[in-house]
């Protein structure tokens, strides 16, 4: 199984979304916070992060407290459904969604939903799995880079930056 943390560079690809100051986060699908832990050390701002798994939550939660971050807020949800963050439209500077495609069926209420809490020019970073990863959890569902940059352009995104993800990833910057 690939060690995604060992092979995935999360401060590099959060440092090219020019988070900082008090900018709010979204983290869909944060799973135990390999993006979201970094996330809270470059904002003052609030990271919301969501996950239908409590188990997953639990851990960001764990992590965070054991750093000493009091900026994280974990939520469970179904981010398929209308509203399903249920945050604020225009609330978040910054939407972060890691592998969350290949779990769910619904791909365009993902990016509908990033795309309605953004505020302008807030910025969606996708990362997922490249062709080159053959093994390891989702890999079997990848979701293609054109799929990936069709989905968010039907959204209303623009803006398409790739960024060096290395061999086993690839991520993109849109803009809303």
């Amino acid at each position: 199984m690939i060690e995604d943390e060992a092979i995935l560079e999360p401060e590099k690809l959060l440092k090219a979304c020019d988070i900082s100051g008090k900018h709010n986060v979204a983290d869909f699908g944060c799973g135990p916070g390999i993006f979201s832990i970094p996330i809270a050390q470059m904002t003052e701002g609030t990271v919301y992060c969501f996950d239908v798994l409590e188990s997953a939550l639990e851990a960001v939660n764990s992590r965070a407290q054991i750093i000493g971050l009091s900026n994280i807020v974990t939520r469970r949800a179904n981010l398929e459904k209308e509203n399903g963050s249920k945050l604020e439209t225009g609330s978040v500077n910054h939407v972060v969604m890691r592998k969350i495609l290949l779990q769910n069926e619904n791909k365009e209420a993902l990016f509908i939903e990033s795309h309605r809490v953004l505020s302008d020019d807030g910025k969606l970073l996708i990362v997922g799995w490249t062709e080159a990863a053959i093994q390891g959890f989702g890999t079997s569902e990848k979701l293609s880079e054109n799929s990936v940059r069709d989905l968010a352009q039907k959204a209303g995104f623009t803006n398409n930056e790739q960024l060096d993800a290395g061999k086993y990833h690839y991520a993109f910057i849109f803009t809303k």
